[in-house]
């Protein structure tokens, strides 16, 4: 008796491990561009706000459920020819200047401008610029 009911016990044993899950993610890649801006090469508008403007095709493939995020470095005063190593997430505010970003289907554009009445001052140094794309799967 006791054998007939550990048989369906043990028939579940053989069925059930038998049953897998699959599942397909479909991974897409985003796109880092790297952008080195020399002090020199930022424009100054008429209200004193400099800006650097970066032509950007793949912006063309971007819709707004996409994300863009655009960082800056950087690079040592004292020598410009050592890779920047830390990207600081823009918009922020750094001493006494507010840099922001203003994007479309062309272009991205970093501004910067001063805080508190502060006059808009472009970056000593060499800076790197970095823009990552990254595709929405919606």
């Amino acid at each position: 008796m006791k054998t007939w009911f550990y048989l369906p016990l043990l028939l579940l044993g053989f069925i059930l491990p038998g049953c897998t899950k699959t599942t397909n993610e479909v991974v897409i890649p985003n796109q880092t561009i790297l952008v080195d801006v020399n002090p020199n090469s930022w424009e100054q508008d008429p209200d004193g706000k400099f800006f650097y403007l970066i032509k950007v095709p793949e912006l063309n493939n971007v819709n707004q459920l996409d994300g863009v995020i655009v960082s800056m470095a950087r690079y040592d005063a004292a020598n410009s020819t050592v890779e920047p190593q830390a990207f600081e997430l823009l918009p922020q505010v750094y001493d006494n200047q507010s840099y922001f970003v203003i994007h479309d289907d062309k272009a991205v554009e970093v501004d910067i401008k001063g805080v508190n009445g502060a006059a808009s001052q472009k970056p000593a140094t060499k800076v790197r610029i970095k823009i990552v794309l990254v595709p929405s799967a919606q």
